[in-house]
């Protein structure tokens, strides 16, 4: 087995492995998957490698989505790129001074965000759901934010 496993990801997947034909991308990807998975069952001494493999192991069906489909990232960048403001905001701000401002935070974040990635225009959604909600008191939030523009 190769050791060089992870320099060929990176090298592959750095432009979505858009060089590869679809044949040769399910090739590849099988065995970068076939050679983690080989290292996820080798022994190891160190408690902090044996958890990561552990990891590796028990959530195996839901770590090799990228080895079916191109599409789907090999990584989780995205995410961590997502989350970085908001980590930051709190880290700056001496973070939330109760448990109620820390929900509070995670509930506004999350419909924030996925309005973005939903409607792309928050502003908007959120201007919109307050209009209905002046008009309409009892209106349902959700419907409000989340409704397609042709409802």
């Amino acid at each position: 087995m190769c050791g060089c496993w992870h320099r060929r990801w990176r090298e592959q997947w750095r432009c979505g492995g858009l060089s590869l034909s679809a044949a040769a991308f399910r090739r590849e990807a099988a065995q970068t998957r076939r050679q983690i998975e080989a290292v996820t069952a080798a022994p190891a001494q160190h408690p902090g490698i044996q958890k990561i493999q552990d990891v590796f192991r028990e959530k195996a069906g839901r770590l090799y989505h990228w080895a079916k489909d191109r599409a789907v990232p090999a990584d989780n960048n995205r995410a961590e790129r997502e989350l970085r403001p908001l980590v930051i905001a709190r880290k700056i701000s001496f973070g939330s001074q109760s448990e109620a401002g820390a929900r509070t935070r995670e509930v506004l974040m999350s419909v924030l965000h996925t309005l973005r990635k939903r409607r792309g225009d928050v502003t908007g959604a959120f201007r919109r759901a307050s209009d209905g909600l002046a008009y309409d008191a009892k209106a349902d939030l959700y419907k409000l934010l989340f409704r397609s523009d042709s409802s």
